[in-house]
């Protein structure tokens, strides 16, 4: 047998430290490792069941998952902490286990299972995404975003964080970092209208009226032109059966309720979509007398004005709109 020399032991030395480290990164601490499918010294990571995008359903339909489902809570949460304690080294497990507890049981221990789910597949996206909304769920704004910029890292193409960073930088106020994300999602789906009337909101509470005034017309163009109809006339279309029968339907409301706000607003937005922007002013007009706190009824008059020309008390409503709508938020804060 060949004698150990000193060059062999430090090489043995080495080799034992950087497996250390490895395990540390990925197992010890999980929030320092970006999400990868596919890693080149291990290709089979990315046949793991933690890299389906259903993982969570999957996980979710062990017998803790189906008793909360069938609303057996007491029932749920001791099968979860029964399940975790006989396999605790199970990501399904944890993951399934964790989501239970975090929401009907004791969450701090739901919290540590979720959180142990990620570090048995740190590299798997959707695992770490449950664990980041579950953390924005429970208002851990700070946390959840930690975890949305790790899976960036690894996905920066993927819009689903993105989009829900923008929701988190919703509910923080932060309209510039909502209206960034938004951005980057429009980056990769730029004919996405409602999203770019969403960012048109974040531009304007940031004090970017203009901009935010001319990006809503252009997410409302965007939807016409490339989804044929905007989603609540489209849903009005399908309850009435037609565009028409739906125009009918809120003309002959109005006979009856001549000061129903929301019948008004309902008209004016088919109006609106069928170019008949002089007939929908006045109903706004009407409607904005009567419920002058109502954000909806503000912003489509904007609308209307902004494409009759007279940009600046387009701009007036548009940022009237915006306010009313954070002074709502704000009082159910």
């Amino acid at each position: 047998m060949k004698p150990t020399t000193t060059t062999d032991f430090m090489l043995d030395l080495i080799l034992a430290a950087v497996a250390t480290v490895a395990f540390w990164l990925t197992i010890g601490q999980p929030d320092n490792v970006t999400p990868q499918e596919q890693d080149m010294q291990n290709p089979t990571w990315k046949y793991s069941v933690g890299f389906a995008p259903d993982v969570v359903e999957q996980a979710m339909s062990m017998p803790p998952g189906r008793l909360l489902t069938q609303g057996k809570v007491e029932e749920s949460v001791r099968e979860a902490i029964q399940l975790a304690a006989d396999k605790p080294h199970d990501v399904m497990v944890n993951l399934c286990a964790g989501n239970v507890l975090s929401q009907v049981g004791n969450k701090d221990e739901g919290f540590r299972l979720l959180k142990k789910a990620v570090a048995l597949a740190p590299r798997s996206r959707y695992i770490r995404l449950n664990l980041a909304e579950k953390f924005a769920s429970d208002k851990r704004y700070d946390e959840a975003v930690n975890q949305y910029r790790l899976i960036i890292a690894g996905y920066p193409h993927w819009s689903k964080p993105h989009l829900d960073l923008a929701e988190i930088y919703l509910a923080t106020e932060q309209p510039q970092l909502e209206a960034e994300e938004l951005k980057i999602v429009l980056e990769q789906d730029p004919t996405n209208g409602t999203l770019r009337k969403q960012r048109a909101l974040a531009l304007t509470r940031t004090g970017l009226d203009k901009e935010g005034l001319e990006e809503y017309v252009r997410g409302n163009a965007d939807e016409l032109n490339f989804l044929g109809l905007p989603a609540d006339v489209k849903q009005a279309a399908e309850n009435w059966g037609s565009i028409n029968r739906a125009e009918y339907e809120c003309r002959r409301e109005l006979e009856s309720d001549p000061d129903s706000t929301t019948t008004k607003l309902r008209l004016a937005r088919i109006l609106i979509y069928r170019g008949q922007t002089v007939a929908a002013k006045t109903l706004l007009t009407e409607a904005a007398r009567k419920a002058p706190n109502n954000p909806d009824v503000h912003r489509n008059l904007a609308l209307v004005l902004q494409k009759l020309g007279d940009s600046n008390a387009a701009l007036a409503e548009f940022r009237r709109s915006v306010n009313l709508e954070q002074a709502a938020r704000a009082h159910q804060g």
